[in-house]
């Protein structure tokens, strides 16, 4: 057994038995668990049942699934222990053996038979089988065993002389028959009813380990290797080799595949060894799923846990052979953990794992896995019951819907009722299942609550057509910005909801209630759900680039990422004309975090003035000198605070940092003016607030007299009379000042958190209340923790903030980390919820690649420059593209290589872009001349057509995740139709999906391909042959080389031939498709000269 953490984990063999077993290798004990409720990613119930311990050390160890408390543990002796693990008793029996060695595998039948597998030994058996069936009539006699009970002395037989047993498991469906792995020999399968005859099957190969067999389909058995990545796939009915189909004797033929197996995975895990890993196998377990046929789960010695689906490859029916072995293909693979590959978490390493056996196959794959820390957890296969009716949309590139979304319906599947229902009963099934407890007293009953769903899915909610009916609401229709059109749709939201006001929330809260309110609203009109959709797109057309103060605007609708973008341009007005430069440090667009702890981030060379990577970086005298420099050249206040602190002008950067973009000596004198205009209560409160965290009580104390005139039920006035009497009293009247305020902090604070903070600081004094109420923004918390923490205690509340806002994807965060490093961190969880991975492309291209090194960062700009290509915004791409160069320059040099010609093809049927550098030069026949790289890896060919002349087009190989179907689709097209490949190699197919070129609509000919009426003059040359340019013979050589040129109308899509084209258009305006209305030939301007 190869194991050095403490735990393996089973879950009951017997369906019938929600259980499972937790044995620790170290400690020596086994506990038998239930489930009792939730079992789901996050949450599972379970309670210990019974308690074995003093185990013997364990070399191997099985489950009987006959009788729920027996375990047998083989040891390194060769003596096998049955133990009673669920009574608490501690009892055992043992079943003896003559000569002493390594028990190496043990394993029980459905028909109380026991298979004990030991090493080799010199002129002896080395695979007993011990018949135990007795021990199953106990289990009601009382606790332990009986008394007068003899376990047998002798196995019933003795198989495999002279071998070393690595590996047996019995068939469920026969228990007579069993699979063992023989070290250095194979596999090989005995049926215990031919005594004397040897093995039925034997199949030669290293994976000898880790037998695990299909219990859904028990024709298939699993094996793995030590010393080898890999999994085996075998066949039991390989037993004949004269009786198989030609699939499979092909396969055995050609591709190497050994006797009898029938899918053969080279790499089920990874490679990589993580610390300590490197003494142990590459498969720590194999498991098949008992509710799922074909579905196997790998664990590795790093603790990756894949699972791979697995079907049947297609075979013709008069190619089907009875009884013939039948060759398996993998579907998709799933990483249960992905993070397995980060070594930091070696606590939540997987070590053990099982699959969960439920009471029906519905719900969706779960497997038990024990981690590292000894913690159980659940981990669910992904679900993709979303792809079916997504399969089903008639995608058209790049959306659909006008541009001001008059048409637009983002739910394109129109089906009638009753197709509807059998459409999305999958997603009706994995909603009402995704939160239900599947074990103990309160289980569900799985297949009355699917037929409820299904029952209570009424036709209106299949169907959304009806919306296509909706007006839009005034305000909406009003709006001018899709700023102001996105506060309509949540004020329109908010009122039909009608619920009260909540109670004072975090900011953190109340931004996710923002961005996720509109999700899942029903019953808006095409133009407001086209809204809701495409607000990156919106904003973009709005201009929402690098004009910070533009930005602001655009995103008025959210007013924590419109303060981003003011804390931004307050960055960038402090950053001018090397405002945050000071030899040798350049401290552009670093937050309070960073600077505080002299973070240069993942590029610190690139923060230098000085060209060149040999220069040291600065020490703490220097940062201290640094920023005495720009705290004088910007004019920063001194440090007043009332803490005591080492590193002064480190807190005069900060408190600037935190105040970046914000006017708050404007604000002050505006609150004071009696000429200024009357504001809502929370205003003056945060004024108040603001001018109480810098120390100013006396202008706080006439803000909220001021305030007290306009709004009297808050009672400014009498707090402010609390503050003056705090500052001066003495302290008799401590006591009742403070009761009284805690009474108006209950009635007046519930909305309002500047008023709570004020009313804390008169209540308490502590300012560390102030710094962790959630409730106020980040920058003033920050403010408030640099100027009345100390060193130590500001250390741990910056580090403890910036976790905090990395795991919970606060963007707030950014007057922490400002744009250096640690904000990829909260931009890459901010758009994992949000989506917006346009503000995050923004932001990060503010400073990378400039200043930060991460390949998320590169990730973002690329799917948002293929977000603006898939809706034709290419406008704003290039100006993207453009103004993101100019700000990754460094010392005049942009960061950010230029893009060169942008030249590529895109398959209207399959929505394919060919980046084809890895198809060989001449695949299909064509034997084109490759033309040098261009942008994104395409590779352009010269090739021939069959109408004459050249042409550039792109090709590539097949897609390396394209599945094994449509590897055999493409090759029957291919065997179909022999010129398929001289086609795709002359750029009339499209070399993925195989659909050549459209048809001209007017000779309904495919264009690209040699005409059969001949390209001829025609009208078309009325225009330019009477002129003095040429003569009519010069016109009509130049038509008939242009003539098969195809011409695309970018309104409606359809193609002519260019001849035809210049024919038709002469005398129409009108598209040649009968039902298409689109005037293709419409001018923009009817003075201009077309021609």
């Amino acid at each position: 057994m190869d194991r050095s953490e403490p735990g393996l984990v089973r879950w009951s063999p017997n369906a019938s038995h929600d259980s499972f077993l937790h044995v620790n290798v170290h400690h020596r004990v086994v506990q038998l668990f239930e489930p009792t409720g939730f079992a789901q990613p996050g949450r599972f119930d379970y309670r210990r049942v019974a308690k074995c311990d003093d185990l013997p050390p364990l070399t191997a160890y099985d489950w009987s699934p006959t009788f729920r408390g027996l375990v047998a543990v083989g040891t390194a002796t060769g003596i096998v222990n049955l133990l009673r693990v669920d009574d608490n008793s501690n009892a055992y029996l043992e079943l003896g053996l003559k000569i002493s060695r390594t028990c190496q595998a043990v394993a029980f039948s459905t028909g109380g038979k026991l298979a004990v597998a030991l090493d080799r030994v010199r002129s002896d058996t080395c695979l007993h089988i011990w018949d135990v069936g007795r021990l199953s009539s106990i289990g009601s006699s009382g606790p332990g065993f009986p008394v007068d009970f003899k376990p047998p002395s002798d196995p019933v037989d003795r198989l495999e002389l002279n071998a070393s047993i690595s590996s047996v498991r019995f068939f469920e469906d026969n228990p007579n028959v069993l699979v063992a792995g023989i070290k250095g020999q194979g596999l090989r399968i005995h049926d215990l009813r031919d005594h004397g005859q040897g093995p039925v099957a034997q199949f030669q190969t290293k994976c000898c380990n880790n037998l695990a067999i299909d219990y859904a389909d028990q024709n298939y058995f699993a094996s793995s290797a030590l010393d080898q990545t890999g999994v085996m796939v075998w066949d039991r009915r390989a037993v004949n080799r004269h009786h198989i189909n030609p699939a499979y004797a092909d396969a055995l033929e050609h591709d190497g595949l050994p006797w009898g197996g029938v899918l053969r995975l080279d790499r089920a895990v990874n490679t990589e060894v993580g610390p300590g890993d490197s003494k142990h196998s590459f498969i720590r377990a194999v498991r098949f799923c008992r509710d799922h046929a074909g579905m196997l789960a790998v664990l590795s010695r790093t603790g990756q846990l894949r699972v791979l689906s697995t079907r049947h490859e297609h075979v013709e029916p008069e190619a089907r052979v009875a009884g013939s072995p039948e060759l398996l293909e993998v579907t998709r693979s799933h990483e249960m953990d992905p993070l397995f590959v980060d070594h930091s978490r070696t606590s939540d390493k997987i070590i053990s794992f099982d699959w969960i056996t439920m009471s029906s196959p519905v719900p969706q794959p779960r497997v038990l896995v024990l981690r590292a820390s000894g913690a159980f957890d659940v981990l669910e296969k992904p679900s993709f019951t979303s792809e079916y009716p997504f399969k089903l949309i008639p995608w058209q590139s790049p959306h659909r819907g006008q541009a001001d979304g008059a048409d637009y319906y983002p739910d394109p599947i129109d089906l009638e009722p009753p197709h509807s229902q059998k459409i999305y009963a999958p997603l009706l099934t994995e909603k009402a299942l995704s939160d239900v407890p599947l074990f103990g007293p309160n289980k569900v009953d799985v297949k009355a609550l699917v037929s409820k769903a299904w029952s209570n899915a009424s036709d209106a909610q299949l169907r959304t057509d009806d919306t296509r009916n909706i007006s839009p609401s005034p305000s909406f229709e009003d709006a001018s910005s899709v700023a102001d059109k996105l506060n309509a749709l949540r004020l329109a939201f908010r009122q039909r909801r009608n619920e009260p006001e909540e109670a004072l929330v975090s900011q953190l809260g109340r931004h996710e209630n923002l961005l996720t309110e509109l999700r899942d609203t029903d019953g808006l009109s095409s133009k407001e759900r086209y809204t809701a959709d495409h607000v990156m797109l919106l904003r973009a057309q709005e201009g929402y680039r690098f004009d910070f103060v533009k930005n602001q605007k655009i995103v008025a609708d959210d007013p924590w990422l419109r303060d981003v973008w003011v804390w931004v341009a307050g960055a960038e007005a402090a950053a001018v004309n090397g405002g945050m430069m000071s030899h040798p440090l350049d401290l552009g667009y670093m937050g309070v975090y960073t600077i505080w702890t002299n973070d240069l981030g993942s590029k610190p060379h690139m923060r230098l003035l000085d060209d060149g990577f040999d220069t040291p970086l600065p020490d703490e005298t220097d940062w201290e000198r640094c920023l005495n420099m720009i705290n004088k050249r910007l004019g920063i206040p001194k440090f007043d605070g009332p803490a005591e602190t080492s590193r002064v002008h480190h807190r005069e950067m900060c408190l600037e940092i935190c105040g970046f973009g914000q006017a708050y000596e404007a604000d002050l004198e505006q609150a004071l003016s009696a000429s200024a205009p009357s504001r809502e209560s929370t205003w003056y409160t945060m004024v108040a607030a603001r001018a109480i965290f810098r120390g100013d009580t006396r202008s706080a104390v006439q803000v909220l007299k001021k305030a007290s005139a306009e709004h009297p039920e808050l009672l400014f006035v009498s707090l402010a009379l609390q503050l003056i009497g705090r500052a001066s009293a003495g302290g008799d009247d401590d006591d009742d000042a403070k009761t009284a305020l805690d009474f108006d902090e209950k009635v007046a604070c519930k909305t309002d958190p500047y008023l709570r903070a004020i009313s804390a600081v008169i209540a308490t004094g502590d300012w560390a209340v102030i710094a962790n109420q959630t409730s106020l923004p980040l920058r003033d918390r920050c403010f408030v923790a640099v100027r009345h923490f100390n060193d130590d205690a500001l250390s741990a509340w910056l580090d403890r903030e910036v976790s905090a806002a990395i795991e919970a994807g606060d963007i707030e965060g950014i007057v922490l980390t400002g744009i250096t490093d640690p904000l990829v961190d909260i931009l890459t969880r901010y758009v994992h919820k949000f989506h917006d991975v346009q503000t995050a492309t923004l932001l990060l291209s503010i400073c990378a690649p400039r200043f930060i090194d991460d390949v998320r960062a590169t990730a973002l700009r690329t799917a948002y420059r293929h977000y603006l290509q898939r809706h034709r915004a290419y406008f704003f791409r290039a100006k993207f593209d453009v103004e993101s160069t100019l700000r990754s320059k460094h010392h005049g040099k942009p960061t950010v290589p230029e893009p060169v010609r942008q030249i590529g093809l895109r398959c209207i049927y399959c929505d394919a872009e060919f980046k084809l550098e890895s198809m060989p030069p001449g695949r299909g026949g064509g034997g084109g001349t490759p033309l040098p790289p261009q942008h994104g890896g395409r590779v352009f060919y010269t090739t021939s057509t069959p109408g004459g002349g050249h042409t550039s087009v792109t090709t590539s190989a097949p897609a390396p995740t394209s599945t094994p179907r449509t590897e055999a689709r493409v090759l029957h097209q291919q065997h179909t139709n022999p010129y398929t490949d001289k086609m795709v190699a002359s750029g009339v197919s499209c070399p993925n999906c195989k659909q050549h070129l459209p048809r001209c609509v007017v000779c309904l000919e495919v264009v690209g391909m040699p005409r059969g009426d001949g390209p001829s003059g025609g009208h078309g040359q009325a225009r330019g042959g009477g002129g003095g340019g040429g003569s009519d013979a010069e016109a009509a050589a130049r038509a008939r080389r242009t003539a098969r040129f195809p011409t695309f109308c970018a309104a409606c899509g359809h193609v002519l031939h260019l001849d035809h084209a210049r024919q038709w258009f002469a005398r129409h305006r009108e598209c040649p498709v009968p039902e298409c209305r689109c005037l293709c030939n419409k001018r923009v301007n009817e003075a201009l000269d077309y021609a």
